[in-house]
C-alpha cells in the first residue's frame, strides 16, 4: 500500500453557470483553477454534466478547503450534494428533503416510483453548507470557506443573519476576490495562463490565486537540511530528550528565523493542555521558542512530507532562489495530468457508498464505521510511529469493492 503525505491542498467547490444562475454543480479537486478550466472545456477533462455549451462558462462561486485528504473532501462533497440523505444532519434540522419521481409506462400502464433529489437553488446550497459546517462531525475539521463571487457572498451573509446558530469561530469564512484581472481572459479566470502569469496571480485572490502546491514548505525543508546535518545531537525543546531523526517523528518550526525542533507527541500534548480542549488533536500549536502559532494540519503536512513524500521534497529543494509564488507556478506547470481521473469523485468509490450498502447495522453504527474508515483512510492527523506504519503491510487485506464511475452531482 502506497501511503502518501497529507495533500498540499484539497477542496470542495460550488460551480454556477454564468449563463443560467440556477444551474449549480458541487465537486471536489486538489487544483480548483485547473478544474474550472476543465469544466469550461479549455483543458481536457471535466464532467459530463457541465459539458453543455449552453451553460458555459461556469464560475467557481466558493470553495471549502482544509481537508486532510481526498477521501475527507469526498465525504463532505457527498454530504453537500445529498443533504436530504446524509446522516450527518439531524432529521429535525434537515432543510432539504427527498422527493419521489413517478413514471407511467405507455404500454403496460404500470406506474413506478423512484426516489429523487430535491431541486435546489443557490440559497439551498448555501444553507446546507452552513448546516454542514455546524454539525459535530465536520465542525471539528480545520476548514475554511472562500467566496469568489460577490453576490454569492452577499447571499451567504444574508442567510447567516437569518439563522440563530453560528459556525465555530475557528472555521474562517471570507470574501477572496481576484485583485488583478487576468489578461486576455474572461472573468471566470478559467483560461490556462503561462507560468510567469501564474506566479503573478498566486496569492492575489480569486481561483487563480489559490496555491495548491507544497511550495509554502520550501523554506522549512531548506532550513531542515542544515538542522538535520548535526545528526542525533538534536534535542526536543519540550521534553529535552534527544531526537533520533531516523526513528522519531518530529516537527521543525515554520518560522523562518526559528530553529526549534520537538517531538510530535510532546508538542501535541502541550498544545491540548494550553487550549484545555477535549479534541484528540490540537487545532493550532505554539512554538516553545518563538511563540508563534501554527496550524496543526500544516505541521502534519511537514511531518508526512518528510516521512512519505521523498519525491515532493526533492522537487521543492530543486527550486532554490525562487519565491514561493514562482516555485508554485513552476510546480503547477510541470505537474502530471494523471490526477484528473481522481478528481471530483469520478472513478472513486466514496466511503458513504461503501457504508450504505453494509447490511445489519443501525444508522449510528454505520456513522461510526464511516468515521473510523475516514481516520484509517485519510492518514489521520495523529501521526503513527514508523513501526506501526510498517506493520500495516502484514495485515489481512479486505476484498475489493466494485467501483461505479459516475458524475458526482446532477446539473440543476
Amino acid at each position: 500500500m502506497d501511503v502518501k503525505p497529507v495533500p498540499a491542498f484539497y477542496c470542495c467547490y460550488l460551480l454556477r453557470s454564468t449563463v443560467r444562475h440556477s444551474s449549480l454543480y458541487v465537486g471536489s479537486s486538489p487544483n480548483p483553477a485547473r478544474r474550472l478550466a476543465q469544466h469550461n472545456g479549455r483543458v481536457q477533462g471535466g464532467a459530463v454534466r457541465t459539458s453543455r455549451a449552453s451553460l458555459r462558462p461556469w464560475e467557481m462561486a466558493c470553495i471549502v478547503a482544509g481537508f486532510p485528504s481526498n477521501i475527507a473532501a469526498l465525504q463532505f462533497e457527498w454530504a453537500w450534494q445529498n443533504a436530504h440523505l446524509t446522516r450527518h444532519i439531524n432529521p429535525t434540522e434537515r432543510i432539504s428533503f427527498a422527493t419521489t419521481r413517478t413514471k407511467t409506462s405507455a404500454q403496460t400502464r404500470k406506474t413506478t416510483r423512484r426516489p429523487g433529489r430535491p431541486r435546489t437553488s443557490l440559497i439551498d446550497k448555501l444553507s446546507n453548507l452552513h448546516l454542514l459546517l455546524r454539525v459535530p462531525y465536520f465542525s471539528k475539521w480545520p476548514l475554511e470557506v472562500r467566496f469568489f463571487s460577490e453576490d454569492v457572498y452577499r447571499s451567504w451573509a444574508t442567510w447567516c443573519g437569518r439563522v440563530d446558530s453560528y459556525i465555530r469561530p475557528s472555521i474562517k469564512v471570507y470574501f477572496d476576490p481576484a485583485q488583478t484581472v487576468p489578461q486576455e481572459q474572461d472573468f471566470t479566470s478559467a483560461q490556462p495562463v503561462p507560468r510567469r502569469r501564474k506566479a503573478d496571480l498566486i496569492g492575489k485572490g480569486g481561483v487563480e490565486g489559490v496555491d495548491p502546491t507544497y511550495a509554502r514548505f520550501h523554506g522549512v525543508f531548506e532550513k531542515s537540511q542544515f538542522l538535520l546535518d548535526e545528526g542525533d545531537n538534536q534535542r526536543c525543546s519540550v521534553c529535552d530528550e534527544s531526537i533520533d531523526i531516523h526513528k522519531h517523528l518530529f516537527i521543525i518550526c515554520h518560522t523562518d528565523d526559528c530553529q526549534d525542533i520537538c517531538h510530535v507527541t510532546c508538542l501535541a500534548d502541550t498544545s491540548l493542555k494550553r487550549a484545555e480542549s477535549a479534541l484528540v488533536v490540537p487545532e493550532t500549536a505554539r512554538c516553545p521558542s518563538c511563540g508563534h502559532d501554527h496550524k496543526w494540519v500544516e505541521l502534519m503536512q511537514q511531518v508526512t512530507l518528510r516521512t512519505r513524500g521523498i519525491k515532493e521534497v526533492q522537487n521543492l529543494l530543486g527550486k532554490r532562489g525562487k519565491s514561493t509564488a514562482a516555485a508554485a507556478a513552476e510546480i503547477l506547470e510541470t505537474e502530471s495530468e494523471n490526477d484528473d481521473e481522481q478528481e471530483n469523485g469520478e472513478g472513486v468509490l466514496t466511503l458513504q457508498d461503501a457504508v450504505d450498502d453494509e447490511p445489519g447495522l443501525s444508522g449510528e453504527e454505520q456513522e461510526d464505521n464511516l468515521s473510523v474508515a475516514s481516520v484509517a483512510s485519510t492518514d489521520s492527523l495523529i501521526s503513527l510511529t514508523p513501526n506501526v506504519l510498517g506493520d500495516a503491510d502484514n495485515s489481512t487485506q479486505p476484498g475489493k469493492l466494485e467501483i461505479v464511475i459516475e458524475d458526482s452531482e446532477d446539473d440543476r
